[in-house]
């Protein structure tokens, strides 16, 4: 795809995850690589339910800056989307959020149980130990998950929420939105009592 089909697309994944409940305010994060060298990602600071084609970001993978975009930057997280990137060359699109369920268990530090197909046979969801959103120490560790859990779907960002990537942006989303029936699943059978 060129640039303006992958923005149309990424406003279109955006604005999909936050509709769906898997994000709300301005918190969470959706980005797609862009050709060997760049990605676009969401800006800070607005809402992923009012992402538009225009307020998306375009970010240099190795040298970590940004065209302008007045008065847009890129999302705070943006390091470890590059991380990811530099890590799982497989990798094209990136969905960061915090839903209700699935975020739960990160909090908590637990694995969220493989209790339907709905786990759609995925391998282990890594977790990745706390660190301050938005930070070198976060897109750090973030990035050593990565590499040391080279065919991760989701990870769970501990006190967080998830990191879904995927082949592309609808890969992505449908990892974190199939996450979280899971973990809501997991969690709504663990309470029936019997």
């Amino acid at each position: 795809m060129n640039e303006a089909a992958l923005r149309a697309e990424l406003t279109r994944i955006a604005i999909k995850t936050y509709t769906r409940g898997l994000v709300h305010g301005t918190g969470g994060n959706v980005s797609v690589r862009l050709g060997a060298d760049d990605m676009l990602i969401t800006p800070s600071g607005v809402a992923l339910g009012d992402t538009t084609e225009a307020n998306i970001v375009r970010v240099n993978l190795s040298r970590l800056d940004w065209v302008p975009n007045e008065p847009y930057i890129p999302s705070k997280e943006y390091r470890f989307h590059a991380e990811i990137f530099h890590a799982r060359a497989d990798v094209t699109a990136i969905v960061h959020c915090h839903p209700p369920y699935a975020t739960a268990y990160a909090v908590r530090k637990m694995d969220i149980p493989y209790v339907t197909d709905a786990a759609f046979k995925q391998p282990a969801m890594p977790h990745v130990a706390f660190a301050a959103s938005g930070t070198t120490e976060l897109a750090d560790r973030v990035g050593a998950s990565a590499r040391a859990n080279a065919d991760f779907r989701v990870m769970l960002l501990d006190e967080h929420g998830i990191v879904a990537v995927g082949a592309n942006l609808v890969q992505a989303y449908n990892f974190a939105d199939l996450t979280e029936e899971l973990a809501q699943i997991a969690y709504l059978a663990a309470t029936i009592p019997g």
